[in-house]
C-alpha cells in the first residue's frame, strides 16, 4: 500500500463526489422526490464510473482494486444478474388506456426470477448500485485515517446544519418543507425529510458519527484543557442532533438514541474510571461534571420538546387503552403477516424488485373501518427485513447478508484497537434492528450514509491494523 498521505486527483474526485451526492441526497428532501431520484441516478452514475476507474488504477491494501471488488462484492454482481433476469420475465402486464392503466397477472416463466413492475426494479437496480458503489469507492481510495475522519466530519457537519435547520423549522411551527414553502405529503416531516421516523434513523447514523469522533480526540488528547479541544465542539454538536430527534416526533427513533447515548455515556464513564485510577488520582470530580452534564442536556431535550413529547405520550396513551380494549391484532402484526403470506408465495427469487406496492394487493386482508369495501394500501411493508423476502426472495436477501457479511470478515477485529469503527458498526446495527419495525432503507439519504459509514468503518479497521504492523518493523 502506498505510504503517502497526499491525495491523488482521484481521490479528491472521489471525495468531492461523494460529498456532493450526500449533501444533494440530504437536503433534497431524503432523495424521496421524483426529480430526486433522477438526479441521484446521474449522480450516483458518476460513482460507478469512478469505481471502475478505481479498481483499474489503485490497490485496496495488498490487493488489485478488481480483486478486492470481485472478492468482498461478488454477492452484488449475482444479485444485479439476478434482478436484470426478471426485467425480461414479467408478471404482470399493464392494461387500459395511457394514463389509467391497471396491472393484470401474467404467467411468467416459473423457475426464473420475475419482476411486477420491470422499468421499476431497473431504476431501483440503479439506485441501489450507485449508492453502494459510491460508498465503496471510500473504502477503495481513502490513504489514511485521518482522510476517514475527514469524511465522518463532513457527513456529521452536514447533519447538525440539518438538525438546526429542521429545530428552527419546528419552533416556528412551519407548515410545510423548506419552511412552509414545499408542502409536505406526510405531516409528521422535520427538517428535509418528508418522513420523521427517515430523519430519527438518518440521526442516529450521523451521531455515532459524531460520539466516534468525540471518542478519538479524547483518547489522543495532546490539547492543553478541555475547553482547548475540539471536544466540547463536539459534544455541542452531538446534543443538538440528539435534540432534533425527540423533536421530530419519531418516538421509536427517540427510544434508540437514548440507548446509543447511553451507551456512550457509560463508556466514558468507564474510561475516565479507568484513566484516573492509572494516574492514582480520584475519579469523583470529573464523574461529578460529566453527570452535571448530562443532567443539563436532557433537560435541554425535554425544555425544547416538551409539547411534542407530551403530544406522543398522548397519543401512545390512547392507542395502548384502545390495544387494551380490543381482543384483536394489531393492523401491523396482520401486515406483517401478509407480507410473509407473500414472500412465501414466491420464496426462492420473490416477487421482483420494487415490487411490494403492486403485487402485495393480492395478499393484503385488511379493510379501512369507514367501508369494509376498501383496502388499505401500503406501499412499503413497514419492516425491511420481510419486504426484502417478499421481493427478492430468500436468495437475494441472503446475498444482500453477504454483501455486509464478507467485509466484516476481513478484517481482523481482535487487532483493531480504535473505537472509530466500533462506534460506526454500532450505529449502522441500530437501523439494521430498526428495519424490522419501519423502512429506513426506503429513503436514499439513509441508505447511503448507512453504506458510508460501513464503508468508512472497514477502512479505518484495516488502516489501524496496517498501522500497527508499519510500527513493529
Amino acid at each position: 500500500m502506498r505510504k503517502s498521505q497526499s491525495s491523488s486527483p482521484l481521490e479528491t474526485l472521489v471525495l468531492v463526489h461523494f460529498c456532493t451526492l450526500l449533501i444533494f441526497t440530504s437536503w433534497a428532501f431524503g432523495g424521496q422526490a421524483p426529480w430526486a431520484r433522477q438526479v441521484i441516478a446521474v449522480l450516483g452514475g458518476v460513482g460507478v464510473v469512478l469505481f471502475i476507474i478505481a479498481c483499474l488504477t489503485r490497490d485496496a491494501g495488498h490487493e488489485s482494486g478488481w480483486k478486492a471488488a470481485l472478492r468482498l462484492l461478488w454477492p452484488l454482481w449475482i444479485y444485479d444478474v439476478i434482478v436484470i433476469i426478471s426485467c425480461f420475465n414479467p408478471s404482470f402486464r399493464e392494461i387500459g388506456l395511457p394514463g389509467d392503466e391497471s396491472l393484470a397477472m401474467i404467467d411468467p416463466i416459473s423457475w426464473l426470477p420475475s419482476a411486477a413492475r420491470p422499468k421499476l426494479a431497473a431504476r431501483e437496480l440503479w439506485q441501489f448500485n450507485a449508492i453502494v458503489l459510491s460508498c465503496y469507492n471510500l473504502y477503495l481510495m481513502l490513504p489514511s485515517r485521518r482522510a476517514v475522519r475527514k469524511v465522518l466530519l463532513t457527513i456529521s457537519i452536514n447533519a447538525v446544519v440539518l438538525a438546526v435547520f429542521g429545530t428552527f423549522q419546528k419552533l416556528i411551527k412551519a407548515k410545510g418543507l423548506w419552511l412552509g414553502l414545499v408542502p409536505s405529503p406526510n405531516d409528521k416531516f422535520f427538517s428535509t425529510f418528508i418522513y420523521h421516523n427517515h430523519w430519527g434513523a438518518f440521526t442516529i447514523l450521523n451521531t455515532t458519527a459524531c460520539l466516534a469522533l468525540l471518542f478519538y480526540f479524547l483518547r489522543r488528547g495532546g490539547h492543553r484543557d478541555i475547553w482547548h479541544s475540539p471536544l466540547p465542539l463536539g459534544l455541542m454538536a452531538t446534543l443538538l442532533l440528539a435534540i432534533s430527534v425527540p423533536l421530530s416526533s419519531s418516538r421509536s427513533c427517540t427510544v434508540q438514541m437514548a440507548i446509543l447515548l447511553f451507551g456512550a455515556f457509560v463508556h466514558l464513564l468507564v474510561r475516565v474510571i479507568k484513566r484516573r485510577r492509572q494516574m492514582n488520582e480520584s475519579p469523583f470530580l470529573p464523574i461529578a461534571g460529566i453527570a452535571l452534564a448530562a443532567v443539563l442536556s436532557l433537560g435541554a431535550i425535554g425544555y425544547l420538546a416538551r409539547d411534542v413529547i407530551a403530544q406522543r405520550s398522548r397519543l401512545t396513551s390512547e392507542q395502548l387503552t384502545t390495544l387494551a380494549k380490543e381482543d384483536t391484532m394489531t393492523a401491523r402484526i396482520v401486515l406483517y403477516k401478509d407480507t410473509w403470506r407473500m414472500a412465501a408465495e414466491k420464496p426462492v427469487f420473490g416477487w421482483g424488485l420494487e415490487s411490494y406496492a403492486h403485487a402485495f394487493r393480492i395478499f393484503n386482508t385488511q379493510r379501512a373501518a369507514e367501508m369494509w369495501i376498501w383496502i388499505t394500501f401500503y406501499a412499503e411493508a413497514h419492516n425491511d427485513w420481510l419486504q426484502s423476502l417478499a421481493e427478492v426472495g430468500f436468495v437475494g436477501t441472503t446475498l444482500l447478508l453477504l454483501l455486509g457479511l464478507l467485509p466484516l470478515f476481513a478484517v481482523p477485529w481482535r487487532r483493531v484497537e480504535s473505537t472509530v469503527p466500533r462506534y460506526l458498526l454500532a450505529g449502522c446495527s441500530l437501523i439494521l434492528l430498526y428495519a424490522w419495525l419501519e423502512f429506513p432503507f426506503a429513503n436514499p439519504a439513509v441508505m447511503l450514509t448507512f453504506c458510508a459509514l460501513f464503508y468508512c468503518a472497514i477502512r479505518y479497521a484495516l488502516l489501524d491494523t496496517q498501522n500497527q504492523d508499519d510500527s513493529t518493523r
